[in-house]
C-alpha cells in the first residue's frame, strides 16, 4: 500500500484484519446489495492524538484536498 499510494514519501497503514476499523467504529452501510465501510480520514499528531476526523456518508464522500492540507498545516 505504501509504495503504491505514497511512493515511499510518507507512511500508509493498511489494516487488513479490520481491527482498527472496528475499534474506531467505522460505519458500514448497505450499498448495491453489499455491506461496505464508509470512507474515513484521520490525521494524527506526533503524540498519537487525532487532530482531524472526517467520516463520509457514501463511498464517494471524501474531504476536500484544501481542507486536509489546512488540517496538516495546523499540526505544527
Amino acid at each position: 500500500m505504501e509504495q503504491k499510494y505514497a511512493k515511499g514519501k510518507f507512511p500508509v497503514y493498511y489494516d487488513e484484519s479490520k481491527e482498527v476499523l472496528t475499534i474506531l467504529g467505522q460505519e458500514v452501510k448497505l450499498v448495491d446489495d453489499k455491506y461496505r465501510r464508509m470512507p474515513a480520514v484521520l490525521i494524527v499528531d506526533k503524540e498519537g492524538i487525532i487532530q482531524y476526523a472526517y467520516y463520509g456518508d457514501s463511498g464517494k464522500d471524501n474531504p476536500k484536498i484544501e481542507e486536509l492540507l489546512e488540517a496538516i498545516r495546523n499540526l505544527q
